[in-house]
C-alpha cells in the first residue's frame, strides 16, 4: 500500500490556519477586510483578552444568502475571483477563499448573516471545523461572526501567543491603520468591555486624521503631493522640518492599494528623496524620515497581491518604475516647496515690518539658496578649462594629472572587514564575553594610567595597549551601562531621582490614550523602582514630577515621548515590560553619538563598562568593543 495519502478535509483546514491565522490580530485581519469588501459603511469589533477568549466583527455590509454562507466555510470558495486573469486583476482586499473555513477548524465559530433581500438571517455554527448546527433567525441586513477560544484545539499553538497587552496591541494598529484608510467607513473597537476608539464616517481624510490624532495634528505643516502617471497615483502628506514639537504617535504610515505595507522600494524611494534635503538643513538625525502618510494607487496588474498566504507582502511586477515615480515625486516638490518659501522669505525681507518674524529655518532658506547660486557660478568659471581639458583627451593628448598604484585602490566591499566572518579571517577582534576577560583586562585594571585615550568622530573611543588597539562605542556602552543599573533598581536597588520646578505634562493622542494609560497604570510600581513619579491627569494627558538623574537632557518632556515611542516598540516584540523598559530607558538616557567627551568622562565611562555583568554587548546584541591587533595593522600595511 502507497505511502502517500490525501489529508482530510479538517487537515487541510489546520495546515490552512496555520499560514493564514498566526495570531488574534490575523482574525480580526481577514473578517474586517471581508466587511470592507461587502460595502460595510459600519464596522464594530469587539476583543476580549486580546482575542485569545473572543473575536467579534459585526458589519452593515451587503451580506450572504444561505447558500452563500454555508459555501464560505469551503476552502477556496470565494466571491472575488472566477478564473486566472481575475487573480491578476484582484482589486479586493480577500480573494483567496481560505480565512472563515481556516478560522472556524481553530476555533469555536458563529455566523449570523442576512441579505437586504431576505426575511431571515441564517446561523451558522462551527466548533474547531465540525458543523453544529444550520438555522434561521432573525438579524438586521450584514454579518456578524463571533470566534471563541481561538487555537482551543491547537494548544500549542495557543502556548507561543504574547500577552494579552502586546496581541491587543496588533489589533489595535491595523484597528487604527484601516480607519486612516477608508474614512467614509465608521471603526469603533472595544477591548474588555472598554470602547478604545470610536470613528464616525467622514467625507475626506483629512477629517478622518483630525479624528484621530486630534486638533493639534492640523497645527502640524505638512507638504501635500498629489501627482498621476499612467497607472501609479499617488497622494502623500510629509512633515515639513519648520515642525519642531514632539509627539508621542509615531506617523510613518505607507498604503498601497487599500492595504497597509511596510515595503523596501517605496521606502528606499523616499530616503533617497528625502535625505539630501534634510541635511542639508540639518534636520537629519540618526536616520530618522519625518512623518509620513502616503498613499499609492497601482494598476493591480503591475502589483503581485498573491505571494504571502495572509497578503502581508506584496511585490512590484516592475520595482525600478515604482521607485523612480516615488522618489521623483518627492523631490520635485521639495524643489516647489523650497522655491515658493523662497519667494515668501524675500517678501518678508523686503518687508519694513512684516506679519511674523523671519523663524531660523527661512534663514537658512536664504543662505543655502545664496551659497548654491554662488557654487553654480563658481562652477560656470571653472568649466571652461575642465572642457579644455577634455579636448585635449579628445584629440589624444596626454594630460595625465595623477595616476595612483594600483596597491593603493581602495578595497572592493566584499574584502572589508564588515562582520563576524570576516573579523574571525584577521586579528580585527569583535570582544566577547566567553573570551579570557584576562586578554582585554589590562586595559580596564590600568585605566586611570592610560593618557592616550582619545574620541574619534564624537562617537568612537579609541585606546591602547602593548598588543592592539581598542574601540569603544560611547553610546553602546553607556546603554549597558544604564541598562544593567535599571534592572538593579527593578530588583531592589534604590532609585536617584531629581523633582522638575515644573511637572510637565504631556497631551497623547485619543487612539493611544487608553493603551498607554494602561500601560502605565499596570507597571507604575516599576516606572516608581527607576525613577519616575507619574500621573494621569484628564482623559488624554500624563503629568510627571519626577524623573531619574540619569536623564539629563530632559528637554520639557521630549524624551519621554521618546521614551513612550521606544517602549511601544520594545513592548510590542517582547513580553518581558521590565526589560523592554530597562533597554529603552538605555537607549534615550545614552550619551548619544556625537557628543564630545573629555578624558575624565571617557574614564569613568569604561570605569562603568567594566562593572557591568556583560561588557561587550549593548542590551540588543550588538557589540560594543572591538579590538585591532597590532599585527594586523602590520599586515595591512605589508609590513610582514
Amino acid at each position: 500500500m502507497g505511502k502517500i495519502k490525501i489529508l482530510s478535509e479538517n487537515v487541510s483546514n489546520r495546515i490552512a490556519a496555520g499560514e493564514v491565522i498566526e495570531r488574534p490580530f490575523s482574525v480580526v485581519k481577514e473578517l474586517v477586510e471581508n466587511s470592507i469588501d461587502a460595502k460595510a459603511t459600519q464596522i464594530n469589533v469587539n476583543v476580549v483578552n486580546g482575542g485569545r477568549d473572543l473575536i467579534q466583527v459585526i458589519d452593515n455590509g451587503k451580506g450572504m444568502s444561505e447558500d452563500d454562507a454555508q459555501l464560505a466555510f469551503e476552502r477556496h470558495a470565494t466571491s472575488k475571483i472566477r478564473n486566472e486573469d481575475d487573480i491578476i486583476h484582484v482589486n479586493t482586499l480577500g480573494f483567496r477563499g481560505e480565512a472563515i473555513p481556516s478560522i472556524a477548524s481553530v476555533s469555536n465559530f458563529t455566523l449570523i448573516t442576512k441579505t437586504e433581500a431576505e426575511d431571515t438571517a441564517t446561523e451558522i455554527i462551527y466548533d474547531s471545523g465540525k458543523l453544529i448546527t444550520v438555522r434561521q433567525t432573525s438579524a438586521t441586513t450584514g454579518t456578524q461572526i463571533t470566534v471563541k477560544k481561538l487555537f482551543v484545539n491547537v494548544p500549542a499553538r495557543r502556548k507561543f501567543l504574547k500577552t494579552e497587552p502586546v496581541e491587543f496591541k496588533h489589533i489595535l494598529n491595523y484597528m487604527h491603520y484601516q480607519s486612516v484608510l477608508y474614512p467614509k467607513i465608521s471603526f469603533k473597537l472595544t477591548h474588555n468591555g472598554r470602547e478604545r476608539f470610536n470613528y464616525p464616517a467622514v467625507e475626506t481624510i483629512d477629517q478622518r486624521l483630525l479624528d484621530i490624532f486630534g486638533s493639534s495634528f492640523g497645527n502640524i505643516d505638512f507638504l501635500r503631493i498629489e501627482k498621476a502617471w499612467n497607472s501609479i497615483k499617488m497622494n502623500a502628506y510629509i512633515e515639513l522640518i519648520e515642525n519642531t514639537e514632539k509627539r508621542v504617535e509615531n506617523i510613518k504610515y505607507l498604503f498601497i492599494n487599500g492595504r497597509y505595507i511596510n515595503d523596501k522600494t517605496v521606502f528606499a524611494a523616499m530616503r533617497s528623496a528625502l535625505e539630501p534635503f534634510l541635511k542639508k538643513y540639518s534636520y537629519f538625525q540618526s536616520g530618522n524620515l519625518p512623518m509620513y502618510i502616503i498613499f499609492l494607487e497601482i494598476d493591480p496588474e503591475m502589483v503581485d497581491v498573491n505571494v504571502h498566504p495572509a497578503k502581508l507582502e506584496i511585490r512590484f511586477r516592475e520595482n525600478q518604475l515604482v521607485y523612480q515615480f516615488v522618489r521623483q515625486t518627492i523631490i520635485d516638490a521639495i524643489n516647489q516647496y523650497e522655491k515658493d518659501k523662497y519667494e515668501v522669505v524675500k517678501q518678508k525681507v523686503a518687508t519694513t515690518n512684516p506679519e511674523s518674524p523671519i523663524t531660523s529655518f527661512e534663514k537658512q532658506i536664504i543662505n543655502k539658496t545664496i551659497n548654491r547660486d554662488y557654487m553654480v557660478r563658481k562652477e560656470e568659471l571653472i568649466k571652461k578649462p575642465l572642457i579644455d581639458a577634455e579636448n585635449r583627451i579628445e584629440r589624444g593628448e596626454e594630460h595625465i594629472i595623477y595616476q595612483s598604484p594600483a596597491y593603493f585602490e581602495s578595497p572592493k566591499q566584499d574584502q572589508l572587514l564588515n562582520n563576524d566572518q570576516a573579523a574571525s579571517n584577521s586579528n580585527l577582534t569583535i570582544v566577547k564575553k566567553p573570551l579570557p576577560l584576562g586578554i582585554y583586562g589590562t586595559i580596564f585594571d590600568n585605566i586611570d594610567e592610560y593618557s592616550n585615550l582619545w574620541q574619534v568622530n564624537f562617537l568612537y573611543i579609541f585606546m591602547q595597549d602593548e598588543t592592539g588597539i581598542y574601540v569603544i562605542d560611547q553610546h553602546a556602552a553607556h546603554e549597558r551601562i544604564i541598562y544593567e543599573k535599571m534592572i538593579r533598581r527593578m530588583q531592589g536597588e534604590t532609585a536617584i531621582r531629581q523633582r522638575l520646578l515644573f511637572p510637565i505634562v504631556i497631551d497623547l493622542p485619543h487612539y493611544l490614550a487608553e493603551s498607554i494609560f494602561s500601560l502605565i497604570e499596570e507597571n507604575i510600581h516599576v516606572f516608581e523602582q527607576i525613577g519616575f513619579n507619574i500621573k494621569t491627569f484628564s482623559q488624554n494627558s500624563i503629568v510627571i514630577d519626577e524623573i531619574p538623574t540619569e536623564l539629563e537632557g530632559w528637554d520639557g518632556g521630549d524624551i519621554f515621548i521618546d521614551l513612550i515611542k521606544q517602549l511601544q516598540e520594545e513592548f510590542s516584540e517582547l513580553e518581558d515590560f521590565r526589560d523592554s523598559l530597562a533597554k529603552s530607558m538605555a537607549c534615550k538616557a545614552a550619551v548619544k553619538a556625537g557628543k564630545r567627551l573629555q578624558k575624565r568622562e571617557m574614564v569613568v565611562l569604561i570605569k562603568e563598562l567594566y562593572t557591568c555583568k556583560e561588557p561587550f554587548y549593548c542590551p540588543h546584541g550588538r557589540p560594543l568593543i572591538i579590538k585591532i591587533e597590532y599585527t594586523e595593522l602590520e599586515k595591512r600595511f605589508k609590513r610582514i
